[in-house]
């Protein structure tokens, strides 16, 4: 699609924008961006269900991939909706902002909540609050910017960096890991990945592996947890073909990055050798 970002029509009509840099658009255009946001993070996350429930009267999650914002704008929508009052803390890593972002719009019922957020980005704040609701953009290298969060709990991790191919170094074991100890163990991993180096490294890990409903394509995504149940039926198990392939194929190996700092070509490299020498 060419080396400049464009926006891109989706299947829900939302729009998303393809990033040259990584050759891959921040939205699956199947699914439709704002249907991903939902059915890929927001549902299968359990924070609905958690928050109706009561289970939960403060809500922090952590999401790896800022992009366009959409699955800030729409976990703040939904949840707030049910409950008002609900104390809310949402943190993003992210390399950068794209600027191109205060050319998008969304529908109702999310375009004044999202040209709230534009605002606030648009003077250049990447910490602000709307409503009840602290968001926190903490903008670099994440693999640096998440080990200012040690020692931190989140009700939910939202995975959503560019594929395991296009951006390796924040998929590995060691940065999952990262994300793990991060993560409160009723708490669940979410993400639209199902790549084999990302769930084998989810079960080395020791958490309880779960597929996402299917939408928009046949491939379905992941959740993850260390001991947190699911509430809805967007949370699938594993078919037996599934966790067989994890088990047993070739192609199940995690990336590795054990310092934390290697070139993501360095990391692809190490794991198609160890695939290869199998």
């Amino acid at each position: 699609m060419g080396d400049v970002f464009k926006k891109v029509e989706t299947a829900d009509g939302s729009y998303t924008l393809y990033n040259p840099l990584f050759g891959e658009s921040y939205h699956s255009v199947s699914a439709g961006a704002l249907r991903e946001s939902l059915e890929k993070f927001l549902f299968p996350s359990q924070l609905v269900e958690r928050v109706k429930r009561g289970d939960l009267k403060e809500v922090s999650i952590l999401e790896i991939g800022f992009g366009l914002g959409y699955n800030l704008v729409v976990t703040l929508h939904h949840l707030l909706e049910i409950a008002p009052n609900l104390r809310l803390r949402y943190v993003s890593l992210d390399r950068e902002i794209t600027p191109l972002i205060g050319e998008l719009r969304l529908p109702n019922p999310y375009g004044e909540l999202y040209e709230r957020i534009k605002k606030h980005l648009a003077e250049g704040k990447t910490s602000f609050s709307i409503g009840g609701a602290k968001v926190e953009i903490l903008l670099g290298e994440a693999r640096e910017t998440i080990k200012t969060l040690e020692g931190e709990r989140f009700d939910a991790v939202y995975h959503d960096a560019f594929s395991p191919k296009r951006n390796a170094e924040l998929w590995t074991l060691e940065f999952l890991g990262k994300l793990k100890g991060l993560l409160d163990e009723r708490g669940f991993w979410v993400s639209y990945s199902t790549a084999l180096p990302v769930r084998r490294a989810l079960y080395e890990l020791g958490f309880r592996i779960f597929s996402t409903r299917p939408i928009g394509r046949r491939s379905p995504g992941t959740a993850a947890t260390p001991k947190g149940e699911p509430l809805n039926d967007y949370l699938l198990p594993l078919t037996e073909k599934e966790r067989e392939r994890i088990l047993r194929s070739p192609k199940a190996k995690p990336y590795r990055d054990p310092c934390l700092c290697l070139p993501r070509e360095e990391i692809l490299k190490n794991y198609l050798r160890e695939v290869e020498g199998c």
